[in-house]
């Protein structure tokens, strides 16, 4: 669709750091003593986040110890780090780990493995949600995740299990207790500063009520599975920015739509720029590769945010046939679903490569957003529009749920997959895992089990390579087994 008529903006929005929401991220850093590394990480997780205009209403950061002494001080090295990079240290005080605190966490990180252990040995429902800050760091640099905050941990941790992720940074040796102790606060720093550039783009934003449209060339709307959120582009290149937003969204485009939520982007040379755009909220970075690649995840969660409870949304790569039969191929983050819809959607219509919307009447809700391609010369990944990768459009019309897989790539295999009906409870279960909100919906698994017992039950497919499953497509999207 041409854009047309695209949105004026507010100013960005100044976050409260005040009180904490409801919604808000609840992450807990522990060690043995809350003194030493649980509180370095806290002050310079706090600091990114804050410079980023994310504050604890959002993400809430605290710390705790295994074996503290209510009222502590921290140790004079963990106070070097902290100043040393430029965070507080100021009103510290040490707090013991209690239940209350376990139960109200959703991600535990964690000074060490053998802290990890203990910390699982004490409190079990912790175990599978409690990294430490080498393995979250080595996890987030190995998989884009293009999902809430809440539903990290999970997918985080399945990651871990397959991949056997180290569990500390290699360090000097203990005899030599000051160069190890600035090695490991460089490296609280380094994964500090990671791990906020990766979260504030997905911490949870108000709904929008004052966005009007109006005819700015940097502004446009595009339609995520039915939310229209407002993108706005500033900085020093603000029209390379806009334009590049354009090509790579050029299928969500929607002309003269009321924005739910909104997305405040900016690239600009000039650090000082850069930071005191982050301090009021928006996106900021240095260049249009980096923009673009945090932009998807921005608009995908924001949009999921808007539609909790209302709509089915799985991490799934959705195709349709020219009649609008669709089949979502359902995979957790980081497995192949993007290369999936790139090799199917140069024969079927390419609805989406991550979150496959549908609503109570099996209508999908399509959302054909830019597909994340590791660039030859850069690390950071590229966003290709669509058009750009010439994968065909959806038809006109209701797009109808026809078929779900999960699927699972298995480079052993030959290159014909293997396909197993799967009993409704053991499918279920494998399911579950994908939806974003899932306890949020209305009759929860019941909700769920309705739906895949409209589409003739759920299959597993196994394959090798992405186009070893197009002889496959003709029987999925009929619906046969």
């Amino acid at each position: 669709m041409k854009r047309q008529s695209p949105p004026s903006l507010p100013s960005a929005r100044t976050p409260d750091m005040g009180e904490v929401s409801a919604t808000a991220f609840r992450v807990l850093l522990v060690d043995a003593t809350n003194t030493g590394r649980s509180v370095a990480g806290e002050r310079l997780l706090r600091k990114h986040l804050w410079a980023r205009g994310v504050g604890r209403d959002r993400i809430r950061i605290t710390s705790a110890g295994l074996n503290a002494e209510d009222g502590a001080s921290m140790q004079g090295i963990a106070r070097d780090v902290i100043e040393a990079h430029g965070g507080s240290a100021q009103g510290f005080a040490a707090r013991s780990l209690s239940a209350a605190m376990v139960d109200a966490s959703d991600l535990f990180i964690v000074g060490t493995g053998a802290e990890r252990d203990e910390l699982a040995r004490r409190h079990p429902r912790a175990r599978a949600r409690s990294f430490t800050l080498a393995e979250l760091a080595r996890l987030y640099g190995d998989i884009d995740l293009v999902a809430p905050l809440h539903e990290h941990a999970p997918i985080l941790e399945r990651r871990r299990l397959e991949r056997g992720v180290p569990d500390d940074w290699t360090l000097p040796p203990w005899e030599q207790l000051d160069e190890r102790a600035r090695a490991a606060g460089d490296r609280i720093a380094e994964a500090a500063l990671g791990i906020a550039d990766i979260w504030a783009p997905l911490a949870a934003v108000a709904a929008l009520n004052d966005a009007a449209p109006a005819s700015d060339a940097s502004a446009c709307v595009v339609d995520a599975f039915g939310v229209p959120v407002a993108l706005h582009c500033g900085g020093a290149v603000r029209d390379e920015l806009a334009a590049a937003g354009r090509r790579a969204w050029s299928r969500c485009l929607v002309e003269d739509a009321a924005p739910e939520t909104r997305v405040d982007l900016m690239v600009d040379p000039d650090l000082d720029v850069l930071a005191e755009a982050r301090a009021r909220g928006m996106l900021a970075y240095p260049d249009v590769d980096h923009a673009l690649h945090y932009l998807s995840s921005a608009v995908t969660v924001r949009a999921i945010e808007q539609r909790v409870g209302s709509l089915v949304m799985l991490h799934a790569a959705g195709l349709a046939s020219p009649e609008g039969d669709v089949v979502g191929f359902v995979a957790p983050s980081g497995t192949g679903k993007t290369t999936l819809a790139r090799t199917l959607g140069a024969h079927y219509g390419y609805v989406t490569d991550e979150t496959l919307a549908i609503d109570a009447g099996r209508t999908v809700l399509p959302y054909p957003k830019p597909l994340s391609v590791l660039g030859a010369a850069t690390l950071t990944k590229e966003q290709w529009g669509p058009e750009s990768l010439d994968l065909l459009p959806v038809p006109r019309g209701r797009l109808r749920l026809t078929r779900l897989a999960l699927v699972e790539r298995d480079p052993t295999l030959g290159d014909v997959p293997r396909v197993e009906e799967l009993p409704l409870l053991h499918g279920l279960a494998h399911l579950a895992e994908q939806v974003s909100y899932l306890s949020k919906l209305p009759r929860q698994l019941h909700t769920l089990a309705d739906l895949v017992e409209s589409v003739g039950g759920l299959v597993r497919i196994r394959y090798r390579e992405a186009r070893d499953l197009l002889p496959l497509m003709p029987d999925l999207l009929a619906g046969e087994r």
